[in-house]
């Protein structure tokens, strides 16, 4: 059972989204804690939304994490809820949200749609399933609940694609997108620090081109290993491949935005 619900959706915090799932989440499951991983997601970015649900896996694994971008909300795309590999439970929409943070614990290895009915709640509104769907299963499961009590089980072959795809090795070096750029400027790549290990050592030099751009840095195990103004390659608290300026923002030196396709390959050892 997990009692701990992280939440990541663009709902902001000026309207009154947020709150309503946190109340109905109370209601059905008093003792859920709700962590509020993140709500300033750009409106409708299933990409971010993708990297900070991700992210919340891997440094929580034994939470549930709730993740709501939906721009197909009521438009007949299935609520769903995985079981991870690694035990992560996740719920949120048949969108690509939750496929990242299923890579981050192990895989899915059961897949469920939600019934609404099973429940025991109004008649969802086609454009909140939030408040009327997610937050009332996502309560249901942390009170103990198991997935096949409020859901249908489906293929996880039929389970909609990611926004990013991970990285492919070609002999020394690595081809990965751009998911993500910190508001700190730094740039994360689909390359998770469970798969880093054995192929960048702190030290050792790496390029990364993006384009024509080329940036030569230290892979370090912090943003200080470098001086100020200066690269450094490192896996930050996100658990992705990441490359800052310390003090600064890479994305605006380099000019680098979410989508690129970048190349990683080691200069040293």
């Amino acid at each position: 059972m997990h009692s701990i619900i992280c939440f990541t959706s663009d709902f902001g915090m000026g309207d009154t989204w947020v709150g309503m799932c946190h109340a109905v989440i109370h209601r059905s499951c008093p003792q859920a804690r709700i962590v509020d991983l993140a709500h300033d997601i750009p409106p409708f970015d299933i990409r971010k939304a993708a990297v900070v649900a991700s992210s919340g896996v891997w440094q929580l694994p034994d939470a549930l994490h709730l993740a709501v971008v939906d721009p197909g909300v009521g438009g007949g795309r299935r609520d769903l809820i995985l079981i991870t590999a690694g035990g992560s439970t996740l719920v949120g929409p048949d969108n690509g949200v939750l496929m990242p943070a299923s890579w981050r614990s192990g895989g899915v290895v059961e897949a469920y749609s939600i019934v609404p009915e099973h429940l025991d709640f109004r008649t969802p509104l086609p454009t909140f399933h939030a408040r009327d769907i997610l937050a009332p299963a996502a309560a249901i499961l942390a009170c103990g609940v198991q997935a096949a009590v409020i859901g249908e089980p489906v293929d996880p072959d039929t389970l909609s694609p990611s926004p990013f795809s991970l990285y492919r090795a070609e002999d020394d070096t690595l081809t990965a997108e751009v998911i993500d750029v910190d508001r700190f400027g730094s740039f994360r790549l689909a390359i998770p620090a469970e798969d880093i290990m054995g192929r960048f050592a702190p030290g050792d030099r790496v390029e990364v081109a993006v384009g024509h751009v080329q940036i030569e840095a230290p892979f370090g195990r912090t943003f200080s290993d470098v001086e100020q103004g200066a690269p450094v390659a490192l896996v930050d608290s996100s658990g992705w491949f990441t490359v800052a300026v310390h003090m600064g923002s890479a994305a605006e030196r380099y000019g680098i935005e979410p989508g690129a396709a970048a190349r990683v390959r080691t200069l040293s050892g």
